[in-house]
């Protein structure tokens, strides 16, 4: 867009309106602590970005407050974030120099203070300079502003600026839109492509056709990305109001085949049996959106089959997936440390993958009910939630839901008799006695004495445990006969 009509739409559209309904309590905090440092600096300071879009649309704000600061030649922005962490009795800020970017954290969370002309490599051209700053944002709704003031008695101060004079248009519309030319924003940072996807799962927003058409074009450069930014996407993506919605987007432009190959071999994958959609993918999806919005289960929903593309066998007119959920709990173990998750939610996440496989039927006894209970310890809850999901999304649903719904009530009644028996000895203690490392196998090995403490075979002592498992264990997955 040419400068010219860029101002124009600029002076018509800065003060377009004022969030609906009251101030959330942090902005009120963070304006009342900013401003008056402000003042004092001789600085313009704007709040920009999610929160402000949230505030519009009536959401309480996530995650970090992002504030853009004009004057002091380039030194504002640490001036301010030196302020702000004396007040707040903060260590010092940290400081990220090439985007002239510091954090600081108090009572309304973390604060991200950037200079304007410094956060971007972009240089867009424009005489206002919170024109040049809109340019180089991500997306037009996240291109809106708050300037944070001393607020005259009897006024809310929170008049909302829209430079690009398109912001405003596209959070009705709910599309993302980049104010810039999609190719140098993704480029100035790839990691927009992952955000556009999990703002699609979060907040139900479309995206233009430029900026999937860029998304696919440029999508070799999220290798640049780290780990822990991708993980950070990925989770907030899959704790979303839809995740089918990011997912989808993440499929149709490559994010997997060059992140995460483990999902893209489901992509496309044709299944053949008579229970499940053809389309593996869009079957994982459907069971992702149908589990509630915990880290640890829709990531074991995401990832509950990706073994299958691997051990596909045909008969006849089906195919086979014998030990997938073995293979897949491998696979799901090996991308999750890649992506540096928490050693809490690889275990438990590879846990209930190698769990889901469970073929109920109401001739099983109260003894293999018990043993059931037993196999999966404190995954029993989750996995239940992951059953159900997973047969929600069948073809041939209503037989396994009506199975699962009696397995249910019969754990349920079960567990008021009898608690399901605790392993004897930790997963740390296991490791030592097996040699072996995190994993699956850790599991599998606690699942066998917990076995044998409700059948009675072995009691409570860890000394007990400890040589009845070495009497049991074979080696990976296997038992001494």
């Amino acid at each position: 867009m040419a400068t010219g009509s860029m101002e124009k739409k600029t002076r018509r559209s800065n003060r377009r309106t004022e969030p609906p309904g009251e101030m959330p309590p942090g902005f009120l905090d963070l304006r009342a602590a900013v401003a008056p440092a402000a003042e004092r600096l001789g600085l313009d300071v704007f709040l920009v970005g999610g929160a402000v879009r949230d505030m519009v649309e009536g959401r309480l704000p996530s995650g970090a407050w992002d504030l853009v600061v004009m004057g002091r030649t380039g030194s504002g922005a640490k001036a301010l974030a030196g302020e702000l962490s004396v007040l707040w009795k903060w260590r010092e800020p940290v400081s990220f120099q090439r985007f002239g970017t510091y954090l600081v954290s108090g009572p309304a969370g973390p604060v991200e203070i950037s200079q304007c002309g410094l956060r971007s490599d972009l240089t867009p051209e424009a005489d206002d300079p919170l024109v040049r700053d809109a340019l180089t944002r991500d997306f037009t709704l996240n291109a809106l502003y708050v300037k944070l003031a001393p607020v005259p008695a009897g006024e809310r101060g929170t008049e909302v600026l829209d430079p690009t004079g398109r912001g405003r248009k596209d959070l009705d519309a709910r599309v993302l839109r980049t104010p810039s030319p999609a190719g140098p924003i993704i480029t100035d940072d790839p990691a927009r492509i992952l955000r556009a996807a999990r703002l699609a799962s979060t907040h139900g927003y479309r995206t233009s056709a430029s900026l999937s058409r860029e998304a696919k074009r440029l999508v070799r450069l999220l290798t640049g990305i780290s780990r822990e930014r991708v993980r950070e996407e990925m989770d907030r993506l899959l704790l979303g109001e839809k995740p089918s919605n990011g997912l989808a987007r993440l499929a149709r432009w490559g994010a997997f085949e060059v992140l995460m190959p483990e999902i893209h071999r489901m992509v496309g994958f044709r299944q053949r049996t008579p229970h499940h959609y053809p389309d593996l993918f869009r079957h994982t999806m459907r069971v992702v959106d149908r589990t509630r919005p915990d880290l640890t289960l829709r990531w074991a929903a995401l990832l509950h089959d990706c073994g299958k593309p691997e051990t596909r066998s045909e008969d006849g007119e089906v195919d086979r997936y014998l030990g997938h959920e073995s293979v897949g709990a491998e696979l799901a173990a090996g991308l999750l440390a890649r992506l540096r998750s928490s050693k809490r939610v690889t275990r438990e996440v590879t846990e209930l993958i190698r769990l889901h496989m469970v073929h109920y039927s109401p001739q099983w006894s109260d003894r293999a009910v018990r043993r059931f209970m037993a196999r999966c310890g404190d995954s029993l809850p989750l996995l239940l939630e992951l059953l159900e999901a997973d047969a929600r999304s069948m073809r041939l649903r209503a037989g396994k839901l009506a199975a699962l719904a009696e397995l249910r009530r019969r754990v349920e009644a079960m567990g008021r008799i009898m608690p399901p028996a605790r392993c004897p000895i930790d997963g740390q203690r296991v490791m030592a006695l097996l040699g072996i490392g995190p994993g699956p196998e850790v599991g599998k090995a606690k699942a066998i004495l917990s076995e044998a403490v409700t059948e009675g075979r072995i009691g409570p002592d860890p000394e007990e445990a400890e040589s009845y498992l070495l009497r049991e264990w074979k080696g990976p997955g296997e038992r001494r006969p």
